[in-house]
């Protein structure tokens, strides 16, 4: 299954290496490795609230604070210290996680509404803090950080290796018979083999997030969070120390939207003010409860429907039995916001949840030991 998805993702990469369009009726959606590079940058931020909502249960809606935290530190180390942007995670993930375990603590003593509106009311106020004239030099202010380095003046590249031969895979899979058009005409340019490195680089990134928050759910303070979520006073009665377990769930997920932050101004250049606002911190709740709260897969459903649905319901110009008049303007976040009320009432555990749902009511598993 895993080698699947892998081929599937590498072969989705080179077809869409540049900005392709998918066609549905008279409409047509825009794709490219940009858009599924923010896709990732998404999932790894709502992976680390599937830590500290789904898994351990606490309503937190700050983590564009995170998000923002770790785009503007690795902008910030790009740019003026000429740093790799793999390497800023050295400072990004600590940074992150120690400023997410000192604001988690106010969730010891209160829980439910009151901390979904503190943790909100601190992703309202991000934009504030890096606007401020003593932090300009090194936010960049309003205007944003660009990751342009100060001292050649020019932007991170993500040259590939020599060794990969990425344009070598994608004139072969050029000449497979009548799928060959799909993955381009001619050999790729640098511009194409950077955007393929960027997406591999950040896929494996993510790829090591997801396999540890998988292991940490699996393991005994994996079990403990879970605990915590389901009954705080059985957990407590059964050993589990709250306090630590509450706020080292801050802690991860504050670590993991830090990640995300760093792969987006990866990605777009720049860490803005407006793209780490309270909204951003809405659309990461709504990807969470859109993909499946407590699931691993929900992440990354979570994040390719915040990158794609917005842009692609915008871009939708015609729809059976629907006036068209209905479909301009900022159509993507009332489609958006249409689709979390059809999931709420239909699919309360979000796509991830119903899949699996689907999946049990047809294949049935059945052991060896009962075949013998």
């Amino acid at each position: 299954m895993w080698v699947s998805l892998v081929l599937f993702f590498l072969l989705v990469a080179f077809a869409y290496v540049d900005v392709g369009s998918i066609a549905i009726g008279s409409n047509k959606y825009n794709l490219s490795l940009i858009r599924l590079n923010k896709a990732i940058a998404y999932s790894v931020a709502i992976l680390g609230l599937q830590v500290v909502v789904g898994y351990t249960g606490q309503i937190a809606l700050g983590q564009s604070f995170f998000f923002g935290t770790g785009a503007y530190i690795s902008a910030w180390l790009v740019a003026d210290y000429s740093w790799p942007f793999l390497l800023t995670l050295v400072i990004v993930i600590p940074s992150c996680f120690l400023i997410g375990m000192i604001l988690g603590l106010p969730a010891l003593r209160i829980r439910g509404l009151y901390l979904a509106l503190l943790t909100l009311g601190l992703a309202a106020l991000f934009p504030t803090i890096v606007k401020l004239d003593s932090l300009y030099k090194y936010t960049g202010g309003a205007g944003g950080k660009l990751t342009t380095n100060k001292i050649t003046g020019s932007q991170y590249k993500f040259a590939p290796p020599s060794w990969l031969p990425l344009d070598e895979i994608a004139q072969a899979l050029q000449k497979i018979p009548l799928l060959g058009g799909y993955f381009g005409d001619g050999p790729l340019s640098n511009r194409e083999e950077s955007r393929m490195w960027k997406f591999i680089l950040f896929s494996l990134v993510a790829s090591l997030c997801f396999w540890l928050i998988s292991n940490l759910i699996k393991s005994k303070p994996g079990r403990a969070m879970r605990a915590v979520r389901d009954n705080e006073t059985s957990a407590a009665v059964s050993g589990v120390n709250l306090a630590m377990t509450k706020t080292i769930s801050f802690g991860i997920a504050s670590a993991l939207g830090g990640i995300g932050g760093m792969i987006y101004v990866a990605e777009v250049g720049i860490a803005s003010p407006d793209d780490f606002s309270s909204l951003v911190a809405i659309y990461l709740i709504v990807g969470l409860v859109v993909g499946g709260v407590g699931t691993l897969s929900g992440a990354v459903i979570g994040g390719l429907v915040y990158a794609l649905i917005p842009d692609w319901a915008s871009s939708t110009q015609s729809i059976s039995f629907v006036p068209q008049r209905w479909l301009q303007g900022p159509t993507g976040s009332l489609i958006l916001g249409l689709l979390l009320i059809v999931l709420t009432l239909f699919m309360p555990g979000g796509i991830s949840t119903a899949a699996k749902k689907v999946k049990n009511r047809f294949v049935t598993i059945q052991s060896r030991a009962n075949e013998e």
